[in-house]
């Protein structure tokens, strides 16, 4: 797409729906890291509408790394929702914490500082009914990789 639809997209569509705090992450991650990009803002937006329309209780999401697409999930989800966030890294979601904390979103996150693999494997043992931990994080859809991986859990 060229650089000046583009710009136009983003000016009339994007930024102007994009959540103050949203910025502030962007804007934060900018400065501590550099250059190095998160989500980009029309992924984010289109997140929060992904969201709106499955109406999740729960979510898990894995290498939140700041937290953009974090917030943007947060964003959409009901009040009473939860969303299980797994990363390496706490200095990473730290950078964007305030702002979650801001916009009033901190308390439908459950953040893990770990890899991945021991995280879910935790979550795994953590309940004798593997179906229903599926259930509770699932939405209506899964991608096939987490099929895959699950399937390979269940099944040993």
């Amino acid at each position: 797409m060229c650089v000046e639809l583009n710009r136009y997209i983003y000016g009339t569509s994007v930024y102007p729906r994009e959540h103050e705090q949203l910025k502030k992450i962007w804007e934060a991650t900018i400065v501590k890291y550099g250059n190095l990009t998160t989500v980009p803002v029309d992924e984010g937006r289109f997140l929060s509408l992904f969201m709106e329309i499955l109406n999740p209780k729960r979510m898990l999401e894995i290498g939140v790394f700041t937290g953009y697409s974090l917030f943007s999930t947060a964003l959409a989800m009901p009040n009473d929702g939860l969303l299980t966030a797994i990363d390496i890294s706490r200095d990473h979601y730290e950078v964007g914490l305030p702002y979650i904390k801001d916009a009033g979103l901190a308390h439908k996150i459950n953040f893990i500082e770990s890899p991945a693999t021991p995280a879910l494997n935790q979550l795994l043992l953590a309940t004798t009914n593997h179906v229903s931990l599926l259930q509770k994080y699932a939405t209506k859809w899964v991608s096939l990789i987490n099929i895959i991986f699950f399937n390979e859990k269940l099944n040993g």
